[in-house]
C-alpha cells in the first residue's frame, strides 16, 4: 500500500512523506510484535534470558519506539 502511495505522490517531499509513514508503520507493528513476544510468550522465563539477548531487545525495542514516535510527530506536529 505504501508503494502505491509513493508512486501517485508528485514531487520528491510528497514521496519521502509517504515512504517514512510506511515506515512508521512497520515499526508500529514490529513494536507490538515485540511486546507480544515478550508478555505472552516468554512471561516469567524473562530473569533466565541472557543478558546479551535483554541488551538487544531493548535497543531493538528504544530504537523502533523512538523512531516511530519521531516519524508521528514530523508527520502530524512539525
Amino acid at each position: 500500500m505504501t508503494g502505491i502511495a509513493v508512486l501517485l505522490a508528485d514531487g520528491y517531499e510528497a514521496k519521502y512523506d509517504a515512504s517514512m509513514w510506511g515506515v512508521m508503520i512497520f515499526s508500529i507493528i514490529f513494536v507490538a510484535f515485540q511486546i507480544y513476544i515478550k508478555e505472552a510468550l516468554i512471561k516469567d522465563h524473562w530473569s533466565k534470558v541472557p543478558l546479551i539477548i535483554k541488551f538487544i531487545w531493548w535497543t531493538v525495542f528504544a530504537g523502533n519506539s523512538i523512531g516511530a514516535i519521531k516519524r508521528l510527530m514530523e508527520t502530524f506536529i512539525f
